[in-house]
């Protein structure tokens, strides 16, 4: 079988490595797309976050290194409609146990191995080759590409500034979800860091000081009987079918742990990191209220439980857009023609930069090459290739239909 236009792409982008941390060679892999869109009539521009800005977002103890740099790419008349296709070109780290070198791409059967070869390599090389047939219509509206970075840890830089910075359309499809369903909504992330204090001393006199680690334990106990009462809220909004449950829920996870200094000292200092998902029914300053409470609980039970607490800044937050917005039901229409199936409208348990869109008021379907049991974020991560060419063709599909349409200005 011969290689796809889409595979040929996937393979360039994949050896480029542009893990984040630290996002090192941004410009590099998005010059791949970028001579491409520009082979095929595309006005091409690479935006940088300035550096003031990137340490104002992401913090002076942040681990990125590197231009943080995004790419803009349009075409098509001043008249008409615009919609914007979006994906983004960081990956996370490829982490240990490959059997196979993450940044070549790979193929074994039907199956393209390689980091970001499903999220979210995979959506830029559909997307981009959907764009180059695009490009080769008469279109009536305007098509904007936009390759982004730092989604993997936040987006806040990458498409989030974008769009601060003035980008928009009338509608925008983002390609960095599943290949099964159409996704019209997403859980959000809120993320802290809790330092619990103690006293140190000489652990053959340990009853002279305060256990930082117990008292820690105490806080994760509080934290696991939070999350056992979140595992009962519900959204309105279904869930993929291959998630397990049926409608999106709300979660809470103590992810990271690290504290005491040597063997025969009482830990004076614990540190935690927590991972807390909210469903697009819950506000981001009612969940964090909730935390300040559980803490302040323990402090007035126990004297001896002194903490500092600190949250991260907002980034992915949760959304759902109108199930009958024109590029909802336009992508819907063409997701069914190619796959000859049901659509299937969903949120996503997962965060998304469709949220920055959603927060602009900006019609966001978020759909893509992933598929349960494709290894995204772990070892040996791969896509079908015949998903790399059906959501390719469904969003050529969707977004000829939203632009030339009867509801085209």
């Amino acid at each position: 079988m011969s290689e796809s236009p889409e595979a040929r792409l996937l393979a360039e982008l994949v050896a480029v490595d542009t893990s984040v941390p630290p996002g090192n060679n941004y410009r590099q892999a998005l010059k791949v797309a970028g001579e491409l869109l520009e082979a095929n009539g595309f006005e091409v521009s690479y935006s940088v976050t300035p550096r003031e800005d990137v340490q104002r977002i992401l913090g002076a103890s942040s681990k990125a290194e590197g231009e943080r740099v995004n790419l803009v790419a349009r075409f098509g008349s001043a008249q008409g409609k615009t919609l914007l296709l979006n994906s983004h070109i960081d990956v996370v780290p490829p982490g240990p146990n490959w059997s196979k070198n993450p940044f070549e791409l790979f193929r074994e059967g039907g199956k393209l191995y390689g980091r970001g070869a499903s999220d979210n390599k995979g959506g830029v090389a559909a997307i981009v080759s959907a764009a180059t047939r695009l490009s080769r219509q008469n279109l009536k509206g305007n098509l904007i590409v936009a390759l982004t970075c730092d989604e993997e840890i936040g987006g806040r830089t990458g498409l989030g500034y974008l769009l601060d910075q003035g980008l928009t359309a009338d509608a925008a499809i983002v390609g960095d979800g599943g290949i099964k369903t159409v996704g019209v909504a997403s859980n959000g992330c809120m993320r802290f860091k809790l330092k619990v204090l103690g006293r140190a001393s000489h652990s053959s006199r340990n009853w002279l000081g305060v256990n930082a680690i117990e008292k820690a334990s105490a806080a994760i106990q509080a934290l696991a009987e939070h999350n056992a009462e979140l595992s009962s809220r519900r959204s309105e909004v279904p869930a993929d079918p291959e998630s397990g449950v049926e409608r999106l829920r709300p979660s809470l996870t103590v992810a990271q742990i690290w504290g005491g200094v040597k063997d025969n000292v009482v830990p004076p200092s614990c540190e935690i990191v927590v991972d807390r998902r909210l469903i697009p029914e819950e506000k981001w300053e009612d969940a964090k209220r909730e935390i300040e409470s559980i803490l302040e609980k323990l402090a007035r039970s126990n004297r001896d439980f002194k903490y500092e607490l600190s949250f991260d800044r907002q980034n992915h937050f949760s959304f759902k857009v109108d199930r009958n917005a024109e590029i909802v039901t336009e992508y819907a229409e063409a997701w069914s023609s190619v796959t000859e199936e049901r659509p299937l409208l969903v949120g996503g348990l997962g965060c998304v930069d469709s949220c920055y869109l959603a927060a602009k008021g900006v019609p966001v379907v978020t759909a893509g090459v992933g598929r349960s049991g494709n290894g995204a974020h772990s070892a040996d991560e791969f896509v079908f290739e015949k998903d790399l060419q059906s959501f390719s063709a469904v969003v050529e599909r969707a977004a000829t239909r939203f632009l030339d349409g009867p509801k085209a200005r």
